[in-house]
């Protein structure tokens, strides 16, 4: 198994991916939505990093965005997507793309690493505390633009 920085030769092995979250959370988000996100964060590192488990071909992936924040002092990251494919799950490669996630933050001097879970995923938060992650009581808001 290797984890390491997705690159723009991985957009089509990521999109099959993608397919199947939005798949498995009923998210009808098109191609063209998704390779709007991914693209960019394949070609540089301004907004942030995908990283990838290859066991066979792409199996996992990480989506790393970078931000920053005054309460955090200085950059943040947020892991806006992890997921790992149904026939992969439950043999630790989440745990360690998690922990190669959060390193790479590190190495980019992230200060705070943010991620979003639904509260309907407990095994997800069950890792995710394991991992040193706290649940916070601020509530998440957005509007499209």
């Amino acid at each position: 198994m290797i984890i390491r920085t997705a690159n723009s030769q991985d957009e089509s092995a990521i999109l099959t991916l993608l397919r199947e979250y939005c798949e498995q959370v009923d998210t009808p988000w098109s191609d063209e939505h998704l390779l709007a996100g991914l693209r960019p964060l394949l070609s540089q590192n301004q907004h942030g990093v995908v990283l990838v488990v290859e066991e066979g071909g792409i199996i996992a992936y990480s989506v790393l965005t970078w931000g920053w924040g005054i309460e955090s002092g200085g950059q943040e990251a947020l892991i806006d997507e992890m997921f790992v494919r149904a026939n992969h799950r439950n043999q630790g490669i989440g745990e360690k793309l998690l922990r190669r996630s959060l390193e790479r933050a590190k190495e980019q001097g992230v200060k705070v690493v943010f991620l979003e879970t639904e509260r309907e995923n407990p095994k997800s938060r069950e890792l995710y505390k394991r991992i040193g992650f706290s649940e916070e009581s601020s509530v998440w808001m957005s509007i499209r633009l």
